[in-house]
């Protein structure tokens, strides 16, 4: 964070002073806790984090385990504070609650809470909430790298509990704090290890210093470079659910999410700017933005302490630490802090300091809990209204009902389901087939959504297209609708349908093969997203499978069963096991991926291609490199590596872009390369990647990978679109830049497009019409081979989102995914990541089957 320059010679010398000899107790306490003066005001039986540590906060960064144990610590020596795990992260940290409130308060915690739950409920009136303390949520360290917010957690848990001060004592009684003290454990680390390793003595600020330059990944993101905080609404992640359950314990009165931004800049905390609320959100709920601003303007008021508010960052989706709460009748905030990245970097502003930025967010932090108690009763009314004009506001929907499901895809309909059930959103079963849209649903395979409901505006975010916004400037994605990109089938019907039973836990999945061993071969419907887990894990075993490369209908003890193109054969003669043995091999496929599996007697089909037709493809088994480094989308490189091993339990090897010139590339089957830049690679290593293409290779590339892999003729034939950076002469005003920038940005749109499903990187995508996700401003031209264009956007795309008039001109009749075919290989180029932010199943399959059918996809091969 930045400080005036008459600040800077007092906090140098404080900060110099902390960071180069330990400080007595009483002298750091009083840096960041400069309004408790007197060293009684704490309890001396209470072991400060410099205590406990062995060094001044600010010193250093503390490891996610030395965190950990100073909050359990903290629980040892007083019962104001209760600490719970509530998970691991996936490297096996532990997720934290810890949750702070007076003794007496402890003592009947699970009546104020189930008291407190009675303000979201719409039938119980205001009064049923009682005497309930206000909930304050604080979210610490949700980006690994934003550093200063998990020491905060410790400074500011240590002055609720020891400090006995009279104002505290009464914040205590009135108030239940709940601290998420390290939100991205993994990444935190990651960060903290970087740091320390590179630390100097005395600190060097020199930004170029290495001690301030992360390298790839950074700490941003957690394990799978997922950035959590962006995780809320799709909940991907298993570092995101855990606190999620809690959430809807609890349902915070206000919420918190720290944040670190550029070294040279000051300090942000909302309200936003008005063109960034969404018309979902009462009025009423931005406006106590502005009631609690002014509890954080006293706080860093009182320190000297520059900010700003009002400027920027978005408050009209549910997919933020910040925002999530808004959808819920509570006051979420986002604070940002200027980032020293290291104990001390130079800036605009002067010295910027470790120690500084960390009684920043310690100030910002009990300043909350100071307005949340003060502000208690307007709060209350504030959740208890959201609710119930919830249900007003659901009862002027044109949309009565959603109703999603698809029989052949059972593995993403329960995956939508169980997605609605974490967000307590009402589900019921469809209890009869009905036709929405001209689509049709079918009792048992498909479940019902009211409108009319408490989670209205989850349910309209989740479901519907993206509320219009009058204005130009955003700071993330533009649309953020989760059904669209799942891919399933799904409707909003203008009447009520009336389902069955309300759905209370996900039913149970039952993976089996049926029909018991096979005479002739056993085969799994690719429409099922599951398919794909059960494929990699029968060949695993060594077990060949082939594709049905066009539909085909055969007898099985269900009777007539109709497959669909790219569905798996796993033919009984030739394989290494046989009789029982390959029977129980796939048996635990099924069971573990969750899929049917139809043993047929025969290789004749009553409809369709017959087993032995060339149509019926051997499918090589994938051997996968995912290129990560310097230079590479983090984020984007992550999704892939998730997909694989979570969705399809496949293990890829990850290189290094500099390794490409430099290992054996035959030993791969597929190569990807997410957007990024490539800049670095020279030019032995993109001959290398000619040559492996040319050989056999199937090369993936999404968005500025595919727009290199053009430029550097591995796609030798293809070309880009309308140049990105183009753009008229007119005279603008300087002091509109940032506005207009926005106004161009591509950031997330959903867009419709045609795909064509008979190609085999399309196989099990269900309908013609897909949902892509349009994320940055490359464009691909369609391949002048007539069969090599997969997905097209719509020369007139339906746009949920904001896209100008310039940018939809641009992407109109674009292609989104097309195959360049090169020699025995080929290149698939994505215009987009196909697996963005680890939730876009319905173009995530796209990229399974570029791995499984790569060698497969050319034209020439194609037609056999």
């Amino acid at each position: 964070m930045s400080f005036h320059r008459r600040a800077v010679l007092p906090l140098l010398l404080v900060a110099a002073t902390v960071l180069s000899s330990p400080l007595p107790a009483q002298a750091q306490s009083a840096y960041f806790f400069p309004q408790a003066t007197d060293a009684a005001a704490f309890d001396a039986a209470i072991p400060s984090p410099e205590q406990f540590l062995g060094y001044p906060i600010g010193s250093r960064y503390t490891r996610h385990d030395q965190l950990v144990a100073y909050f359990q610590e903290l629980a040892k020596h007083s019962d104001k504070i209760r600490v719970q795990e509530i998970g691991r992260s996936y490297e096996g940290r532990p997720l934290l609650i810890a949750t702070v409130t007076a003794a007496d308060n402890q003592a009947r915690i699970e009546q104020i809470r189930q008291q407190h739950a009675t303000l979201v409920d719409p039938a119980q009136p205001r009064s049923a909430a009682g005497d309930s303390p206000v909930v304050v949520w604080l979210g610490y360290s949700v980006h690994g790298n934003e550093t200063s917010s998990g020491e905060a957690a410790m400074l500011t848990a240590y002055y609720l509990v020891a400090n006995r001060s009279a104002e505290t004592q009464q914040w205590l009684q009135q108030s239940v704090v709940l601290f998420d003290p390290a939100q991205n454990p993994d990444g935190r680390d990651r960060a903290a290890n970087w740091h320390n390793a590179w630390a100097s003595d005395p600190a060097s600020s020199d930004p170029a210093d290495k001690e301030h330059v992360e390298p790839f990944p950074q700490g941003r993101t957690n394990h799978y470079f997922t950035d959590l905080n962006r995780d809320w609404l799709a909940l991907t992640q298993q570092d995101s659910r855990p606190k999620l359950a809690v959430f809807h314990q609890w349902y915070p009165n206000v919420q918190i999410d720290f944040h670190e931004m550029g070294k040279d800049s000051t300090y942000y905390f909302e309200p936003s700017p008005k063109s960034m609320h969404s018309p979902l959100i009462p009025v009423a709920s931005y406006e106590f933005n502005k009631t609690l601003a002014k509890y954080h303007a006293q706080s860093l008021d009182a320190l000297g302490s520059l900010y700003y508010t009002g400027e920027n960052y978005d408050n009209f989706s549910p997919v933020y630490g910040s925002t999530y709460p808004d959808f819920h009748g509570a006051v979420g905030v986002t604070v940002e802090q200027a980032s020293s990245r290291g104990r001390v970097q130079e800036s605009v502003n002067g010295l910027l300091t470790f120690p500084f930025t960390i009684r920043n967010q310690v100030a910002t932090g009990l300043g909350t809990v100071r307005g949340a108690v003060t502000e208690r009763s307007g709060l209350f009314d504030l959740q208890k209204t959201f609710f119930q004009s919830a249900l007003k506001q659901a009862a002027q929907q044109p949309v009565k009902s959603f109703v999603f499901g698809d029989a052949h895809d059972p593995a993403l309909t329960r995956r939508l389901l169980e997605l609605l059930l974490l967000h307590r959103i009402e589900v019921h079963a469809l209890d009869r087939t009905v036709t929405v849209d001209g689509q049709r649903f079918d009792a048992g395979s498909a479940y019902v959504v009211p409108i009319q409901q408490a989670q209205f505006r989850l349910v309209h975010s989740i479901f519907a297209e993206t509320p219009s916004i009058k204005g130009d400037v955003f700071y993330g994605s533009t649309s953020y609708a989760i059904a669209p990109a799942y891919g399933v089938a799904f409707a909003g019907s203008r009447s009520r349908i009336d389902g069955g039973a309300r759905v209370a836990e996900l039913p149970p999945v039952h993976g089996a093969v049926n029909g018991g061993q096979a005479g002739f071969a056993y085969a799994i419907d690719w429409r099922d997203y599951n398919a794909g887990h059960a494929l990699a894990a029968l060949q695993a075993k060594g077990l060949s499978a082939r594709a049905a490369f066009k539909p085909f209908s055969s007898a099985t003890a269900q009777g007539q069963v109709d497959f669909a193109a790219g569905s798996l054969v796993i033919p009984v003669a030739g394989q290494p096991l046989q009789g029982a043995a390959l029977l129980e091999a796939v048996t635990v496929a099924a069971r573990d991926a969750g899929v049917q599996v139809h043993a047929l007697s025969s290789g004749r089909s009553s409809e369709g291609i017959d087993l032995g037709s060339d149509g019926v493809k051997a499918l090589r088994k994938p051997a996968v490199a995912l290129v990560m480094g310097e230079g590479v989308a983090a984020t984007e490189i992550g999704s892939a590596w998730f997909l694989l091993d979570q969705q399809l339990h496949l293990p890829a090897s990850k290189l290094d872009p500099q390794q490409l010139g430099k290992v054996a590339l035959d030993r791969y089957t597929t190569i990807v390369l997410s957007g990024g830049t490539y800049s670095g690679i020279d030019a032995t290593a993109v001959a290398a990647l000619k040559r492996w293409v040319q050989a056999g290779g199937s090369l993936v590339t999404y968005g500025s990978a595919s727009k290199w892999a053009v430029e550097q003729k591995l796609a030798d034939g293809e070309s880009l679109g309308k140049d990105e950076e183009a753009g008229d002469a007119d005279r603008r005003a300087f002091g509109d830049q940032r506005d207009i920038a926005a106004i161009e940005r591509v950031s997330g749109n959903i867009l419709s497009a045609d795909v064509d499903t008979t190609h085999p990187l399309a196989f099990g995508v269900p309908r013609r019409q897909l949902a892509i996700n349009k994320e940055n401003t490359v464009t691909l031209q369609p391949s002048a081979n007539p069969f090599s264009t997969v997905v097209r956007i719509d020369a007139t795309p339906r746009v949920n989102g904001y896209l100008s008039e310039r940018n939809r001109a641009r992407v109109a009749g674009s292609a989104w995914l097309l195959v360049s075919a090169q020699g025995q290989g080929n290149v698939v180029l994505f215009a987009d990541d196909p697996a963005h932010r680890k939730y876009w199943h319905g173009t995530d399959r796209l990229l399974i089957n570029a791995i499984f059918f790569g060698n497969l996809v050319n034209p020439a091969k194609a037609r056999g």
